[in-house]
């Protein structure tokens, strides 16, 4: 008995099983027809397909996709870095320019630093692949030090001077550590040369003579006057404060 087309049951039976198409592998031609630098793509031209297979090959685990840094260029007060996704789209974020003493706290140095260059050296990295994922809409680059984001800050409440609460606090907060430290050095300074084992003693003598010296008089004069109360008194609060520096002195 002859099968469809003129062969046998037997041979239709035997033949190779059609193969599904993996789903990693690129849309025919595609590799020999993009560039292989981000930016000379052409968004505009590439189908739905090819745009898909682009942006799931250059994607991590983590969310984010591989992007080639194009430059950067500085705006006064803020720094503006240029990249191109893997489609040939070119985005651009903006960050505050990094001062001295905030180095670490800048995203920008971040990004240099973890391109793989130092901060002086920062005109080298167009053409470096960074990392970059979508945050609300928007492309942002992964710089290594996202603890908020740029809009984050920029959108903090600005006092007339263009300070920040949180920057008057730090203020505040490094003029009393100033103060304090001030104060220290001129009580350790005063302090030099006073042995706090010597004034241990006398806060110890300056004790007893506190409740046998009142005593004394009492016997003396038959009774405890209100004069008498009082110098019992003072004696014992200069005792008290003999024995607050000896320990002071101690400490410092």
């Amino acid at each position: 008995m002859s099968a469809p087309g003129g062969g046998t049951s037997g041979e239709s039976d035997h033949r190779p099983p059609v193969t599904s198409v993996d789903a990693t592998d690129p849309p025919d031609g595609i590799e020999a027809d993009l560039p292989l630098a981000f930016p000379e793509r052409d968004p505009g031209a590439l189908d739905d397909t090819t745009e898909l297979y682009l942006m799931g090959r250059h994607a991590a685990d983590d969310g984010s996709v591989t992007v080639q840094v194009l430059g950067w260029e500085r705006d006064g007060d803020a720094v503006n870095v240029e990249y191109s996704l893997p489609t040939g789209e070119r985005r651009t974020d903006r960050y505050r320019w990094p001062t001295a003493g905030q180095y670490d706290e800048s995203d920008f140095v971040a990004l240099v630093r973890g391109l793989g260059y130092a901060p002086g050296a920062a005109e080298h990295v167009a053409g470096e692949f960074a990392r970059a994922r979508q945050e609300n809409g928007r492309w942002r680059i992964v710089t290594g030090r996202r603890t908020r984001t740029s809009e984050e800050r920029d959108d903090r409440p600005k006092r007339a001077n263009g300070d920040t609460p949180r920057d008057d606090q730090r203020l505040d907060g490094t003029r009393r550590e100033g103060s304090d430290s001030q104060i220290a050095r001129t009580v350790r300074r005063r302090l030099d040369g006073v042995d706090p084992m010597n004034v241990g003693m006398v806060s110890v003598g300056l004790v007893f003579l506190s409740v046998l010296l009142p005593a004394s008089i009492a016997i003396v004069t038959g009774g405890v006057t209100a004069p008498v109360a009082a110098l019992g008194a003072t004696l014992f609060a200069v005792a008290i404060a003999a024995l607050w520096l000896s320990i002071v002195v101690a400490a410092t």
